[in-house]
């Protein structure tokens, strides 16, 4: 059956928010474990080092779980240009649909060589798209760009690399002992914020003045969160806690479904993601049109055959795989 063509792309969107919350869920079983641990270890002459490690790693259905959100999330972003290829051609399916896929490309010749895919878009359409390329943008920021990155490593790699970051880190130490009637000062520097190879060499405090008795102790006042590997070096995304990057990631693909499903009928079930200048805009450019929808096949007989005789109890499907039924 039919539907309106983006209702599919809303039906991928819903698929990906039940992975992001089956994320969490494996997260939390995860850490309910409390699978870390933390040490103050003496590097001699007084400097010492806060490292936090795994006792046990993250469970591989963390990353299934990523990459389950990231290929739907994906998967939307291609069905949004289906449905507008469709609304164009004003045809169920568009033509050429084996071409049509979401651009997203790092680089302006990427573009410019991809661009058959989106040649079927009317200008207007494929403006907006150009406008949202990472490479028209600071690339690190682009949620598109990490979108297509990450999809990129689960679906032609391998799962992507689940880790922690040391997302609240406030230690405090205590410093006691000594020959002398010290006045110490201590210099911290901090390092590693995620686990690699399952630790994290956090901080480095180095005590001054320094004999063998002065005794150093250490709350190191850790939160811990999830994290994927590949993503965690980006400057901009990387301070913003991870459940906030899924829910921002999240949003801002289903007000990309609102923008083009606005442009092509004057409504969305998430209208209110979008500016008022914006329908206003949309509705002063919109074309008006019916959209044409395949008609049923009709149905294509055998040849006839000659009936062969049977059973009462093959009538009542008392061998049938499936069980007997009622007859009506």
């Amino acid at each position: 059956m039919m539907t309106e063509p983006f209702t599919a792309a809303w039906h991928r969107w819903e698929r990906a928010n039940k992975h992001y919350l089956e994320l969490g869920r494996a997260w939390n079983r995860y850490i309910a474990s409390h699978p870390f641990d933390y040490e103050l270890s003496h590097q001699g002459g007084g400097t010492y080092i806060l490292r936090v490690w795994e006792t046990e790693p993250m469970p591989a259905d963390f990353a299934v779980e990523m990459g389950e959100w990231l290929y739907n999330l994906r998967a939307t972003l291609d069905y949004i240009i289906w449905a507008l290829a469709a609304y164009t051609a004003g045809s169920v399916p568009p033509p050429k649909e084996d071409a049509l896929q979401y651009p997203i490309y790092d680089d302006a010749g990427t573009w410019d060589r991809n661009f058959w895919r989106i040649k079927a878009l009317a200008p207007r359409h494929q403006e907006m798209l150009l406008q949202m390329q990472p490479f028209n943008s600071d690339a690190d920021a682009n949620y598109l760009g990490w979108i297509n990155r990450l999809a990129r490593i689960d679906r032609h790699r391998s799962l992507v690399n689940g880790t922690s970051r040391l997302a609240e880190l406030e230690p405090v130490f205590e410093i006691k002992g000594g020959r002398g009637n010290y006045n110490f000062t201590p210099e911290l520097q901090w390092g590693d914020r995620v686990l690699r190879d399952g630790r994290a060499d956090a901080a480095r405090i180095t005590i001054f003045p320094w004999d063998e008795t002065v005794q150093v102790e250490c709350n190191p006042r850790v939160g811990i969160d999830p994290e994927v590997a590949e993503w965690s070096g980006s400057k901009f995304w990387g301070p913003i806690r991870f459940t906030e990057r899924l829910q921002l990631l999240q949003t801002w693909v289903s007000a990309e479904i609102a923008i083009y499903e606005y442009e092509c009928t004057g409504a969305s079930r998430k209208e209110h993601l979008l500016a008022e200048s914006f329908r206003k805009d949309s509705d002063a450019s919109r074309p008006t049109g019916a959209l044409s929808w395949p008609t049923r096949h009709e149905t294509i007989w055998s040849a006839p055959a000659a009936g062969t005789q049977s059973s009462k109890e093959r009538l009542h499907g008392e061998d049938f795989p499936s069980g007997p039924r009622s007859l009506r």
